[in-house]
């Protein structure tokens, strides 16, 4: 499933955090089972997006690296690897890193937001794959009202 873009998690973030009516109207579209109730899915829902931001900012950030790398590499000398070429590769290993962790920390963010909205997602499905679709239709209908 692909992310939402960073922007519409930030305006999903504010929108949040200030009781947006047309927030919450989307979120009563897409929780029924919430019964008129969003404050706790509102609240539950800025954690989440902020994890989801970082999580799409490491994955930019793995491509840019990779793309430097492979324009260098592709008209290195033979042998010994120049000190540019070294200085990417510790640099990937950095953003590597650093994904790992985003990716970790969404997860912790998707379960945190299962357990404190009261949604569940459905069975033989990725809790986290299930959060990242649930985001962007939250998205496109906050975005298309």
């Amino acid at each position: 499933m692909q992310a939402v873009s960073p922007s519409a998690l930030t305006d999903l973030i504010d929108r949040a955090e200030r009781a947006d009516p047309a927030l919450d109207a989307a979120l009563n579209a897409l929780a029924p089972s919430m019964a008129g109730n969003v404050a706790p899915l509102r609240a539950a829902l800025v954690p989440l997006a902020q994890a989801q931001i970082a999580l799409v900012q490491a994955n930019i950030d793995i491509g840019l690296v990779a793309d430097e790398l492979r324009r260098y590499q592709k008209f290195a000398a033979p042998g010994k690897p120049s000190l540019q070429i070294v200085q990417l590769r510790r640099q990937q290993a950095t953003v590597k890193q650093a994904s790992l962790i985003a990716r970790q920390g969404y997860a912790q963010a998707t379960h945190a937001f299962l357990r404190d909205s009261g949604l569940t997602a459905p069975a033989r499905r990725v809790p986290t794959d299930f959060t990242t679709a649930w985001l962007a239709k939250l998205a496109a209908a906050v975005a298309a009202a």
